[in-house]
C-alpha cells in the first residue's frame, strides 16, 4: 500500500470510530506511539491495550471529526477532534494533529501533537 492509501483507509475507520481496528489493520507489530505528553508506547500489543482501555472508560462512542490526510512522502499527518464523555475525566474536547510515518506498508511511527 502506498502512504496515501494507509492514510485515507485510516480516515475512512476513525470517522466511523474503528480505531481499533484501525490499529489492527494498518500499523507495524514494531510501532511506537508518542501520545501529546509524551509519554511511549511501544509495539502493536502495548498501543493496542491502551486504545482499548481509553474507550472502555468512555460513557458512549465519542463524537469524531477527522481532516482529510496530507502527505509527503512516506509521511501524513491528520487533524483528530474528539468529543467525549469520561467516566473519570468527565467531559473530554480533543483536538490534536497526528503525524504518522510508513514503512513496508505498515504505520510505523505516532506522534501527537496538541495545543
Amino acid at each position: 500500500m502506498e502512504t496515501s492509501e494507509i492514510a485515507i483507509r485510516l480516515v475512512e475507520l476513525c470517522r466511523k470510530n474503528e480505531f481499533v481496528q484501525a490499529e489492527k489493520e494498518l500499523y507495524a507489530s514494531t510501532i511506537v506511539h508518542i501520545e501529546t505528553d509524551g509519554t511511549a508506547f511501544k509495539g502493536i500489543d502495548d498501543v493496542l491495550q491502551k486504545e482499548i482501555n481509553f474507550l472502555k472508560q468512555l460513557k458512549l462512542l465519542p463524537v469524531t471529526q477527522v481532516s482529510e490526510p496530507l502527505v509527503a512522502g512516506n509521511y501524513f499527518t491528520i487533524r483528530l477532534q474528539m468529543q467525549c464523555d469520561h467516566n473519570e475525566r468527565g467531559k473530554i474536547d480533543l483536538d490534536e494533529l497526528l503525524v504518522y510515518k510508513v514503512a513496508n506498508d505498515k504505520i510505523i511511527n505516532l506522534i501527537c501533537y496538541s495545543g
